[in-house]
């Protein structure tokens, strides 16, 4: 990995940790996994969307099976939080 993508990195979990603590969360930062998503246009006009994950350290550091379960935990609340919304409508 590059310099540059090391550096890139260490500043992406160092706003992870300030927000996170920001926002009140307790203990130790142990995972963390960003999910991306980017639009462009190609030569026809044709939207492109490009979906992408962003792992500590480019991707080694969580295996699959933990980044997996927190992706599910994490949908899991949303899905939870729109059905609410959907009842208090």
């Amino acid at each position: 990995m590059s310099d540059e993508k090391k550096d890139a990195y260490r500043k992406l979990e160092e706003a992870i940790h300030a927000v996170t603590e920001a926002e009140g969360f307790q203990g130790v930062l142990i995972e963390w996994v960003v999910v991306a998503a980017s639009q462009r246009y190609d030569e026809d006009g044709d939207g492109i969307t490009q979906v992408g994950t962003l792992l500590p350290d480019g991707g080694g550091a969580v295996p699959y099976h933990r980044m997996i379960g927190l992706l599910d935990y994490a949908l899991t609340r949303c899905r939870k939080e729109v059905a609410a919304d959907a009842d208090d409508s």
